[in-house]
């Protein structure tokens, strides 16, 4: 009996599982004969928004042995399919806040400049606190956690510090600094610093005090104690914390840039939503998406190929 019910236990799951690599498709073809039939409303430029549709389905072609990747497109196409029913074939009072995605997705053909100018503004601004307060926060926590003293007199500020959101110091930052730029790098660093640097103080903490001691009765030097032993230990958890900490970045990017900025993914946004234009907010919205999960993949490669040792 035990037998069958394992056995009918596999059938039910290759079943689903036969069902579940069927269903994103079906979904794709579902949404083409959708988009191809009569809106209600005025649709500017269809082909955009196909060939983000068609992009994706390619995509699931390509990683088609991938179980999650079935998963995450069928999400994705059922949330485009009923985008796309609800704002072209049901009557709706109100176009301007519930844009179509097909003129959503034409907003990257017909302002790709700004778009390009906004996004390089922001990477550059995100690029330099982040590398800054990487640098900072990994050095200064590795000098820190090591000496007992300096942990001592430190760490307990530190955790005071950084619970304060530095989305807070955002307008008195635009206000007291030079520049918009100084006062994002300023804030940026803010969001990343705090988090890195408490982060390895407790991983530094955490090492075997055998292989310190080790280190120590072979008369390693400071400089290559730090940075021949503790470096290594702590490196994949600080790359495995860097998602959350550019995405806490970005965010507070995006506000600061909607206070002060005149160019950026945050200003974008913020300048169409004063003229009412939810038709490009929403394009700046996805965007922002879009850019902050590419930025994580970025980062998702570089630890599998920098942190080989773990």
């Amino acid at each position: 009996m035990r037998e069958v019910a394992l056995q009918n236990q596999l059938a039910w799951e290759n079943a689903v599982t036969r069902i579940a690599r069927i269903v994103p498709h079906l979904l794709f073809l579902f949404l083409l004969v959708l988009i191809f039939q009569p809106s209600l409303v005025d649709i500017k430029n269809p082909w955009i928004f196909l060939g983000v549709v068609g992009s994706v389905e390619f995509a699931l072609l390509w990683k088609r042995q991938s179980a999650a990747a079935h998963d995450i497109v069928t999400f994705v196409f059922l949330v485009l399919l009923f985008w796309e029913f609800v704002t072209t074939k049901i009557p709706n009072p109100n176009t301007m806040l519930y844009p179509v995605p097909e003129n959503v997705f034409a907003v990257y053909y017909t302002d790709w400049h700004k778009i390009l100018t906004g996004i390089g503004s922001s990477l550059y601004l995100l690029g330099m606190g982040f590398v800054t307060a990487l640098v900072f926060g990994f050095v200064g926590g590795m000098i820190t956690g090591w000496n007992r003293r300096l942990r001592e007199a430190l760490f307990p500020i530190a955790k005071v510090i950084s619970p304060i959101p530095p989305i807070i110091y955002t307008p008195y930052a635009v206000a007291l600094l030079p520049s918009f730029e100084l006062a994002s790098i300023f804030v940026i660093f803010s969001s990343i610093f705090w988090q890195v640097y408490i982060s390895v103080i407790l991983s530094v903490t955490s090492i075997d005090r055998k292989l310190l001691d080790s280190a120590r009765t072979l008369n390693m030097k400071p400089r290559a104690m730090l940075f021949h032993i503790l470096f290594p230990y702590c490196l994949p958890k600080l790359m495995k914390s860097l998602p959350i900490s550019i995405a806490n970045a970005f965010m507070v990017l995006t506000a600061a840039e909607m206070i002060g900025a005149t160019a950026g993914l945050g200003w974008f946004v913020k300048y169409y939503s004063d003229f009412s234009d939810y038709t490009r907010v929403i394009a700046g919205i996805i965007l922002i998406g879009v850019v902050v999960s590419l930025i994580n993949l970025l980062i998702a490669a570089l630890e599998r190929r920098i942190v080989r040792w773990r």
